[in-house]
């Protein structure tokens, strides 16, 4: 979707892992990184992917919550062209997959939003209205319709991995300013020229390559000055455009095309219009929307229990297993964000504010720096994970089932659920923690990396212990001590009470 050819002539961006560019936003600002998203590529996406549509988009909004950025989902609305990419476009109602999404946005807290038209247009004057830092859309019209900071190709950075990761970030300031030097302006003379979402044809004999030697020429910025009233100026653009492409007189093109030549009728007005005047919201419906969004909503964990009971057949007490097991590390992450943001009380007292960080993270076990998050500092917490979700696992029907191993939460490490083997290594010890294969018990101690930052903002006490620890080894073997010594009695325990498995 787009304009054929542009992303080629504009490079592939800069590419960075997701949680350093929303950390990096939180280190500067105090808040998380704000992403507009456009809805309709998602669900175009996993309509047309293998698997079931919902449940992907159920671990896409959990790795979200994972990497500490706070998005806002964009719906296309009623008043979108009715032709693109030769087809007729859907009317502004919702289908059953976009109402399941939206109940599922509203568990998790996550904000949303109706455009009068297209998504991508919407998005992008969000951003440039500074309500969102960046638009998450793989569609190149963004670009095209004005937003400074795009991002794309949510994806691994590994070439065995399924966990995204990474993103290929376009800055339209270093867009304009790179090899491509194009603007806006002239990338929509290239969708004229060369095809589009709205007019796939363009002009016979244009490809992308001409049209963007044309639109560096300055053409598109001239072109879209012109009055669209203004029949005469139209005229005496297209002459000027005709005379150079084919003298090549400036020296804007790599060679002379005296073949070609634009017809009367270009530019198709309305083609045009779609490009630079959108339907977006106006200046009150802006301001309506940045007053009323809540960027940090409730996340409803009985309603996304309910939710994935129904939705994706997880029921009984396994199916809680299931929904504890994907959500309990980026609910922790989330919370430790949030404690940091809010400053609970009790961070006065010592005492108070060691048993309040105890209710989210029991200790600390290492340190890293991963190519998975472009080596941002990473600290492994223990944590207990029904302690962090809340479900009340004896409320459900102890039924077995027979789940396929296809769902997995993807934040895990591997598809082995991993047992908690107290760290007795430093930082710089290249010794791996041992894990082994365990039925999946949520009351049982897990491990998780989440970023440095967010940790310290979260339980900076624990940080404080942790680092002094690595200051002093012998203060280290003691802790790890206690916490092999508390391993041994949980394990203990545990063997004494069969675990129901969760595949």
């Amino acid at each position: 979707m787009g304009i054929p050819g542009l992303y080629q002539e504009i490079g592939p961006g800069k590419r960075v892992a997701l949680v350093k560019l929303a950390i990096e936003k939180y280190e500067e600002t105090g808040r998380p990184l704000r992403i507009a998203i456009d809805t309709s590529i998602w669900l175009f996406q996993v309509r047309a992917a293998q698997g079931p549509a919902l449940q992907t988009l159920y671990y896409r909004l959990l790795r979200l919550l994972s990497v500490s950025v706070q998005p806002l989902f964009i719906f296309d609305g009623a008043n979108k062209p009715l032709m693109k990419r030769n087809k007729h476009t859907a009317p502004g109602g919702m289908s059953i997959l976009d109402i399941k999404f939206k109940q599922l946005l509203n568990h998790f807290g996550f904000p949303y939003h109706t455009a009068p038209g297209e998504a991508e247009a919407e998005c992008a004057l969000l951003q440039r209205e500074g309500i969102a830092d960046a638009v998450l859309s793989e569609d190149v019209d963004t670009l095209v319709f004005g937003c400074g900071l795009t991002l794309r190709n949510w994806s691994s950075e590994s070439s065995k991995g399924k966990v995204p990761t990474h993103v290929n970030v376009y800055d339209a300031q270093a867009t304009k300013q790179g090899k491509s030097g194009l603007d806006p302006e002239g990338m929509i003379l290239v969708a004229l020229l060369s095809g589009g979402d709205y007019d796939t044809n363009g002009v016979t004999g244009f490809g992308a390559k001409i049209a963007c030697e044309a639109a560096r020429a300055g053409f598109g910025k001239s072109l879209c000055r012109i009055s669209r009233t203004d029949a005469a100026g139209y005229a005496k653009w297209r002459e000027r455009f005709n005379c150079e492409v084919q003298t090549n007189e400036s020296k804007h093109f790599k060679s002379k095309h005296k073949s070609l030549k634009l017809p009367e009728i270009f530019p198709k007005l309305d083609i045009l219009g779609y490009y630079t005047n959108p339907v977006v919201s106006d200046a009150r419906g802006v301001a309506k929307l940045r007053d009323e969004l809540t960027w940090e909503g409730e996340i409803d964990i009985v309603g996304l229990r309910q939710f994935v009971a129904e939705a994706f057949g997880w029921k009984y007490k396994a199916g809680a297993m299931k929904l504890i097991r994907g959500l309990a590390p980026v609910l922790l992450a989330h919370k430790l964000r949030l404690r940091g943001d809010r400053r609970a009380s009790g961070y006065n007292d010592p005492i108070l504010t060691a048993m309040n960080e105890m209710e989210l993270v029991s200790s600390i076990c290492g340190k890293r720096a991963h190519f998975a998050t472009d080596a941002l500092p990473e600290i492994r917490v223990i944590f207990h994970p029904n302690d962090i979700v809340g479900l009340d696992i004896e409320a459900e029907e102890d039924i077995t089932r027979d789940y396929r191993r296809d769902s997995l939460a993807p934040l895990l490490e591997d598809d082995e659920v991993e047992a908690y083997v107290a760290n007795n290594t430093t930082a710089g010890s290249a010794s791996p923690s041992k894990r082994v294969r365990l039925a999946y018990d949520p009351i049982q101690p897990e491990k998780v990396w989440i970023a440095q930052t967010i940790v310290k903002a979260g339980v900076p006490l624990k940080v404080e212990d942790y680092e002094e620890s690595l200051r002093n080894p012998k203060k280290l073997i003691r802790q790890n001590t206690k916490e092999k010594q508390a391993a041994a009695a949980a394990k203990k325990v545990a063997s004494k009470k069969p675990a129901l498995v969760v595949p």
